[in-house]
């Protein structure tokens, strides 16, 4: 069966009656919203534990009389079918699995769309109609006051991803039971500098949407550095730890929600891959320091080849 993420969003809510919930898509940060948010309903239906497996064949049920159930979270469609799944003995047992979008999990899709315990949620970068839904929820919730055109307008601004559009959605809540102008909105709803931050969550967009992406927001020499110093806090972030207890430990606060997205970049990531990030960090900083006039292209080169490594 298939579930409409943004319904789950806006109520907070999904009828916890599956043993299976794929969640898959091309936005990292939805993806990782909608898994807290089932993973929390389970807290609060009953004491749960959680465990993680690579894949599927790793199951093995551990009966006791009073175990708790435990739901499991599933990175990998390695062994994955009809197959495997009606003969698994799961008892209570539930398994999320969150999978990166990719054109070898189309099956596996249509699998879980027509099993009856379980549930499909594919999460794609929010479009203009989706983005609608979702401020009008915020606006009724928080009783602001929006005219039409200001409505529309605002939805213009908004991010395509989710957790940024949270973040400019929190910036409204001053304004609580009250009205928001279209010169407020101009204000707190601003592409700046700060947006150089969101391309490192843009990773794994395709190489065109990639380009797309910084060319909207790099386009000249300040920009290009603020880009890579940016950007550079993640690539140390990556470097400097070696597991990914200490990676999680020293993730920023303030990056709490992407907290799933930074982890999975980090678990991508090898010795031979960080010594990679290594000298191709080492290569533009060189560059940017004795080719201003190139400090675009080299931004971009780097992004890309930043892409490179992650995914090899």
């Amino acid at each position: 069966m298939k579930v409409d993420p943004i319904e789950i969003l806006l109520n907070k809510k999904i009828e916890l009656n599956k043993s299976f919930y794929f969640i898959s898509g091309n936005e990292p940060t939805l993806i990782e919203k909608v898994k807290q948010i089932i993973i929390s309903l389970y807290n609060q239906k009953n004491t749960i534990k959680y465990n993680k497996i690579k894949d599927i064949t790793q199951y093995r049920r551990d009966v006791g009389l009073f175990d708790n159930n435990i739901v499991y979270l599933v990175s990998d469609t390695s062994g994955l079918n009809n197959e495997i799944l009606d003969g698994l003995d799961t008892k209570d047992d539930v398994f999320i699995f969150v999978i990166e979008n990719s054109p070898k999990i189309k099956h596996l899709k249509n699998i879980f769309i027509n099993r009856k315990d379980s549930y499909l949620i594919d999460c794609y970068e929010l479009t203009k109609d989706l983005k609608a839904r979702i401020l009008k929820s915020f606006v009724d919730n928080k009783k602001i006051k929006l005219n039409e055109d200001n409505f529309w307008s605002l939805v213009e601004k908004l991010d395509n991803k989710y957790v940024f559009l949270e973040k400019e959605l929190e910036k409204l809540s001053d304004f609580e039971s009250g009205e928001i102008k279209e010169d407020v909105i101009e204000k707190i709803i601003t592409k700046d500098t700060s947006g150089l931050e969101k391309i490192f969550f843009e990773i794994l967009q395709n190489n065109e949407r990639l380009v797309n992406i910084y060319n909207d927001r790099v386009t000249n020499q300040k920009e290009a550095n603020d880009f890579y110093y940016s950007f550079r806090q993640f690539c140390y972030l990556i470097i400097n730890n070696n597991n990914q207890t200490d990676f999680s430990k020293n993730i920023p606060k303030y990056l709490f929600r992407e907290r799933g997205f930074l982890i999975n970049v980090f678990n991508k990531y090898n010795n031979k891959k960080k010594n990679l990030l290594i000298k191709l960090m080492l290569n533009t900083e060189k560059g940017l320091r004795f080719d201003g006039s190139l400090s675009v292209i080299i931004g971009l080169r780097f992004l890309l080849s930043f892409k490179k490594i992650t995914i090899s």
